[in-house]
């Protein structure tokens, strides 16, 4: 019998992605969401929905930063993965979703206006300590 070897997982993603503070919100006529990380090409977010709602694979979504003042919406996306939790409520039929998209074609001010939000959002990012011993 042989050992079967377990492939590396290969990162396929092209941008640096950053975990940001949770007062930073995704929103559209029909979401309204809590970003959990974003990079140059895309982000993921969580929101509450009904587990019956199926989701359009292209929608635009904006961005909110309550904190800074931050506001940027009509962002062309594309759900790459989604995920559901179990319902809240064991006879409800409210889930958790997670959805991680890829931006699609930004204008140029979109696209810079992204960056600038990373930049300024880089900084106050906050990673996990590391210690040596």
């Amino acid at each position: 019998m042989s050992m079967e070897q377990s492939k590396p997982v290969v990162e396929r993603r092209k941008f640096q992605r950053f975990h940001l503070s949770d007062d930073i919100l995704v929103f559209n006529e029909t979401t309204f969401g809590q970003i959990i990380n974003i990079s140059k090409g895309g982000l993921a977010f969580r929101f509450l929905t009904s587990r019956d709602i199926v989701q359009d694979s292209f929608f635009e979504l904006g961005i909110l930063n309550s904190s800074s003042g931050f506001y940027l919406e009509n962002i062309p996306c594309k759900t790459i993965t989604s995920t559901d939790s179990a319902p809240i409520h064991p006879t409800g039929s409210t889930i958790i979703r997670r959805n991680g998209v890829q931006f699609g074609e930004l204008s140029m001010e979109q696209q810079q206006k992204i960056e600038e939000f990373l930049a300024e959002s880089s900084g106050k990012v906050s990673f996990p300590e590391i210690t040596s011993h």
